[in-house]
């Protein structure tokens, strides 16, 4: 049982040897797979909804609503495409358990990477909202002597979303794999429902946890 990333295979470049992790590599099919079933499900759009295209307007309406209750209507337009990408994406390495492959947000590079999306994103909705000198001045409020903490509040939120869904999905990995190791030969009697819990539940509601947040601190972000 590694707790780290593991090299799946090395290449040269520039005379520095890189290495490729599983979590690169699931990264990568996934990516590839959803981009085929967009392909697939967004041919054809009518007036009149086939059942595949019924099933598409049903999670775009998912997210649209979703936006729409936790940031408002002005919000929805804009920050869909992200949201709704970042939902699709993440609960797709979430859930790659229940196919018997670790799940790449189990890294945390990749979900240092999710924070930083985040963080970049949050700050520059803020600009884009008060202008860089009002972005300046929240450092400032309530009061000037408040600036330390403002600036550390700014790094606690990707760090606080970093490792809440990196150390969720490690330690349901490692569950897993201590019992499948445990029971050996006899893996195949480990209860369903832990797999329902550890794989499913738990990795939807990561998910689910992870956009929340986002939506939450884009949408605080320009009223301070």
């Amino acid at each position: 049982m590694s707790l780290g990333p593991e090299v799946v295979f090395e290449f040269e470049f520039l005379d520095r040897t890189f290495g490729v992790t599983g979590s690169i590599v699931t990264q990568w099919v996934i990516m590839a797979l959803l981009m085929v079933v967009i392909l697939i499900v967004s041919r054809n759009i009518t007036k009149i909804p086939s059942k595949r295209q019924s099933v598409l307007e049903m999670i775009v309406s998912m997210f649209s609503n979703l936006i729409n209750a936790n940031m408002g209507p002005s919000y929805k337009r804009q920050f869909l495409p992200y949201i709704g990408a970042l939902g699709i994406y993440m609960a797709s390495m979430n859930l790659c358990g229940l196919v018997g492959i670790p799940p790449a947000t189990r890294d945390l590079n990749v979900t240092a990477t999710f924070a930083a999306l985040t963080f970049f994103l949050i700050n520059a909705n803020a600009i884009s909202h008060l202008g860089v000198g009002g972005y300046i001045k929240g450092y400032f409020k309530p009061f000037p002597f408040m600036l330390p903490m403002n600036i550390i509040e700014k790094f606690t939120v990707p760090l606080s979303l970093c490792l809440r869904l990196y150390l969720n999905m490690l330690v349901g990995t490692m569950i897993l794999e201590l019992v499948y190791h445990g029971l050996g030969h006899f893996a195949f009697l480990i209860p369903v429902p832990l797999h329902f819990f550890f794989d499913l539940f738990v990795g939807l509601i990561q998910t689910f946890v992870f956009a929340m947040l986002t939506m939450v601190f884009v949408k605080t972000a320009t009223e301070h």
